[in-house]
């Protein structure tokens, strides 16, 4: 299973680097090009698969822990879709000034944030 998460994440890099060299595609999500981005995550996948394979260890997950995150994944999406609703009305209204990585950067941590907050009140009251 580690093998073809690896291997998967080199062939992206791999893409990503023929893309970049023959100068195919154009900006996109903030980067340069296609070839750019592909690299990134692919570097991004092999740090993280990496990671995970040092530090796994055995948990024990029991129905409470699978029903609070469910909770907190529901809480986090319906936030998500709000969210996005009120930046589409607001993008409408005047225009967003920030780049489109810097944004989506931050939307992610937020997400993030938010899942993490919402399972650890979660957690306490249940």
């Amino acid at each position: 299973m580690l093998f073809w998460r690896y291997l998967f994440s080199a062939t992206l890099i791999l893409v990503g680097a023929i893309l970049e060299s023959y100068s195919i595609g154009k900006e996109f999500l903030g980067f340069s090009s296609i070839g750019s981005w592909m690299i990134y995550v692919g570097f991004i996948m092999l740090a993280i698969i990496t990671l995970r394979a040092f530090l796994k260890k055995e948990k024990i997950i029991d129905e409470r822990m699978k029903f609070i995150s469910q909770k907190a994944s529901a809480f986090t999406f319906s936030l998500i879709i709000y969210f996005s609703f009120i930046i589409m009305i607001l993008d409408g209204i005047k225009p967003l000034s920030i780049k489109l990585s810097l944004f989506m950067s931050y939307f992610i941590c937020g997400v993030i944030l938010v899942y993490a907050i919402s399972y650890r009140i979660l957690s306490r009251f249940n």
